[in-house]
C-alpha cells in the first residue's frame, strides 16, 4: 500500500513553499492555514447557496464579495477573507458569529493568568506568541470578569439535602479583605455524598475563624438545600462545632487524625522517644473496627504508663473519642472521614499557584481565582488524587 508520502511528496513540495516565501516555518505554516480556512468557508458557501461561483441558479441569494476578520486561534492570528451573500446570512463552522477568537484561547488566556500572570503580563506574552494586539490587557479583565456572574450562579445553586460527609476548613490568604495587610482565611465547605460523589460547595472570606463566620457558610448551605449531614470533618477549633451543631444537630463531629497527630508531634518536641510514640499513635487508627480501636487504646495506655501524666499524652488521650467518630459510617468512607485532607490538599494547591504574586489585590479578585481554580480542578478531576496524596505526607 503506497504511504502519504510516497516518493518524498510533501517534502518537496514543503520545500518549495519554503523557497517561494523564504519565512519562518511558523509563518509559513500560518499562511497555508489561512489559504485552508478561506477554502473551507467558500465550500461552506457553495453548500449553503446550493450553487457555486459564477453559477446561476434560480433565485438563489448570489456573492457579494468578502470582508476581511481576524481569527484568533492557538496558531496564531489569522486574517481570513469570509465571503458574503446577498440578503443571506452564512453560518460557518470555523467561529461563531461576533466571535474572534477560538474557544481553546480564551482557555489559555485565563489559565495563564491563573498560574501568576497578571493581565498585563499576559497581554505581553500573546502578542509575541499570536502577534501584536492580538490579546489586549482589557480582553484578559473581561475573560477573567465572567466569573462574576458564573460565581454568583455557583454559590446560589441549590445542593442536595443529605450528605453523608462535610469537611469545613479554612485557609489563610493575603488580600482577603480589603485594606487589611495580614492574611485572613478563606472558609471551605466540602462534601461526600451517599453514592460517593463529592464536591466543593462553598467558600466565604472572614475576618477571622470565628463562630460567626463558620455560622454565616453553614447558613448558607442550610437554605441551599443541605439539611442532614450524617458526619462533619473539623480541626481544632471550637467554634467549627459550636456553629455547625445550630444547623445539624444530629451530626457526629470528627476531629481530624492528621491535626492531631501533628499537634502530639509538636507537644512531643525534645522528648527521646517521640518518633516510636508518634508511630504507635498513628497505628491505633488502623483498628478495624470501633471496638479494636478501643483495644489498642488501652494497651497503648498500658504501655506508656508511666508517661500519661505528660501534658502531650494527656491532649491525645483527651481527643482520641472525637478522632474515633469515623467508626459509625460505612467502611468505604473511613477514608474521607479521617481527616481534613480533602480540603488540605485544595489549600496546597492553592498556594502554590499563588506563590508568584503572594497576595490577591483585592476581595474580589480572590473570589474569582478561587472559583476559577476549582472549575480548573474540577474538570481534571485532580482533587481526589491530591488529597490521597496530601494523606500520606505526614505519618
Amino acid at each position: 500500500m503506497r504511504t502519504l508520502c510516497f516518493e518524498g511528496y510533501y517534502f518537496k513540495r514543503f520545500s518549495r513553499v519554503k523557497e517561494v516565501f523564504n519565512d519562518s516555518i511558523e509563518t509559513t505554516f500560518n499562511m497555508q492555514l489561512t489559504r485552508f480556512a478561506n477554502h473551507w468557508m467558500e465550500k461552506e458557501l457553495e453548500l449553503q447557496l446550493g450553487a457555486s461561483a459564477y453559477e446561476r441558479s434560480g433565485d438563489r441569494p448570489y456573492r457579494n464579495g468578502h470582508y476581511v476578520r481576524q481569527l484568533v486561534t492557538t496558531r496564531g492570528a489569522l486574517d481570513l477573507k469570509v465571503p458574503r451573500a446577498e440578503g443571506f446570512k452564512p453560518r460557518f463552522s470555523l467561529f461563531s458569529h461576533y466571535k474572534r477568537r477560538s474557544k481553546e484561547i480564551d482557555e489559555l488566556i485565563v489559565e495563564s493568568i491563573l498560574l501568576g500572570h497578571s493581565t498585563r503580563h499576559a497581554r505581553r506574552f500573546f502578542s509575541k506568541m499570536l502577534g501584536q494586539d492580538s490579546v489586549s490587557q482589557q480582553l484578559a479583565s473581561n475573560l477573567f470578569a465572567k466569573f462574576d456572574r458564573e460565581l454568583e450562579a455557583w454559590r446560589l445553586r441549590p445542593i442536595r439535602n443529605h450528605a453523608m460527609i462535610l469537611v469545613l476548613d479554612a485557609v489563610h490568604l493575603k488580600g482577603v479583605i480589603p485594606s487589611l495587610k495580614s492574611a485572613k482565611p478563606v472558609i471551605f465547605a466540602y462534601a461526600v455524598y451517599p453514592d460517593g460523589s463529592e464536591e466543593v460547595l462553598d467558600f466565604l472570606p472572614a475576618h477571622g475563624e470565628s463562630i460567626r463566620a463558620y455560622s454565616n457558610l453553614c447558613s448558607r448551605l442550610y437554605e441551599r438545600g443541605l439539611t442532614d449531614v450524617r458526619l462533619i470533618v473539623k480541626d481544632d477549633h471550637a467554634s467549627i462545632e459550636e456553629a455547625a451543631t445550630t444547623f445539624w444537630p444530629k451530626a457526629l463531629f470528627q476531629d481530624c487524625i492528621f491535626h492531631l497527630l501533628q499537634n502530639l508531634y509538636k507537644k512531643l518536641q525534645g522528648f527521646p522517644q517521640k518518633h516510636r510514640i508518634l508511630r504507635d499513635a498513628s497505628w491505633l487508627f488502623e483498628a478495624q473496627s470501633l471496638q479494636e480501636f478501643q483495644r489498642w487504646c488501652a494497651a497503648f495506655q498500658k504501655k506508656y504508663i508511666r508517661l500519661l501524666k505528660h501534658p502531650a499524652f494527656r491532649y491525645f488521650l483527651g481527643k482520641c473519642d472525637g478522632a474515633s467518630q469515623f467508626y459509625a459510617l460505612d467502611r468505604s468512607f473511613w477514608a474521607a472521614a479521617k481527616t481534613t485532607n480533602r480540603l488540605e490538599a485544595l489549600f496546597g494547591e492553592l498556594k502554590r499557584r499563588i506563590k508568584s504574586f503572594r497576595r490577591f489585590p483585592n476581595a474580589l479578585s480572590c473570589q474569582r481565582w478561587l472559583f476559577a481554580l476549582l472549575l480548573k480542578l474540577n474538570k481534571t478531576q485532580n482533587l481526589n488524587a491530591l488529597s490521597v496524596s496530601q494523606s500520606q505526607q505526614f505519618i
